[in-house]
């Protein structure tokens, strides 16, 4: 299937009962709303289309309610939301699987301050050494600037001792305005990959996290469902898993590797090597998420 390319979300809206939309780089830029962004939100309600809001970010749903209202998406404009930390945070809680029923309480914290609410939870107890810890929280890096040089002799520590990690956030980076900063996922994949250590994953582009959003949909059919988001390998490959069609807003975290970082043009070209370089063909692309 060949991606539909510069198609606005409007004349769409009749395929489609319900959305699932990304956050980050699709409706906001960590600092302010998109003005397309909302006022397709606006019309979607305004025809009572259904929309989930789906975040790789490390909070609980609730306090990713309360961050975008405070950057400018208020409630009435979305019937759901739910993130990455709230499927983390119930699956730490609840011990539902044999996995995380093995983790035992004593976790070490990698996050930021911000994310230290997913440490309010039954299961958790916090250690500051890893010699006393039974498994790593990751929820990004601690500070904006860190890169992954500043985790790898804490990392290189845990691997000996076999210490597994939870992934509350796929993401490997995000753009915060103008600014790229690492995520919980380049951390946890450095940790997998180069140091053979345990990750257990929560969030895009894995399948639990979205058959969850389309039960709180009310399981529509899904040829009724469009996801909406700017990252290749968590918004438009975990639509792919779930056979759900999907929209690329190109302006997001890969508006680089498409050569509009700078500007507002995109060749058409350099995007369609894109694609097969990642192996995905979503059904439509845009350079941002507009109406019309």
């Amino acid at each position: 299937m060949r991606t539909i390319f510069n198609q606005n979300i409007g004349p769409l809206a009749k395929s489609y009962d319900s959305f699932i939309i990304d956050l980050w780089g699709t409706l906001h830029n960590g600092i302010d709303p998109f003005v397309g962004a909302l006022e397709s939100l606006k019309r979607m309600q305004e025809l009572g289309k259904s929309v989930a809001l789906l975040s790789n970010a490390p909070f609980r749903s609730e306090v990713v309610a309360d961050v975008i209202d405070n950057i400018g998406i208020p409630r009435e404009l979305y019937n759901y939301v739910y993130s990455s930390g709230e499927m983390t945070w119930r699956a730490i809680a609840e011990k539902t699987d044999s996995w995380h029923a093995s983790l035992g309480k004593k976790v070490v914290f990698i996050g930021n301050d911000r994310h230290r609410s997913m440490l309010d939870n039954p299961h958790m107890i916090e250690v500051k050494n890893i010699d006393t810890a039974e498994f790593i929280l990751c929820t990004g890096p601690r500070e904006p600037t860190d890169n992954i040089d500043n985790y790898f002799r804490e990392l290189e520590f845990a691997s000996k001792k076999e210490l597994p990690m939870v992934c509350a956030n796929p993401d490997r980076e995000v753009l915060r305005g103008n600014r790229r900063e690492i995520c919980a996922g380049a951390i946890a994949e450095y940790y997998e990959d180069q140091l053979s250590g345990e990750v257990v994953w929560h969030g895009k582009p894995f399948r639990p996290v979205f058959e969850e959003v389309l039960r709180m949909l009310g399981n529509p059919p899904r040829s009724r469902v469009l996801m909406i988001g700017d990252g290749i390998k968590t918004d438009i490959e975990g639509a792919k898993r779930c056979k759900i069609d999907s929209f690329l807003v190109c302006s997001g975290i890969h508006a680089r590797a498409l050569g509009i970082s700078s500007g507002k043009e995109l060749n058409l070209d350099i995007f369609h090597k894109f694609l097969k370089a990642n192996g995905q063909s979503p059904r439509y692309a845009a350079l941002n998420m507009c109406w019309g």
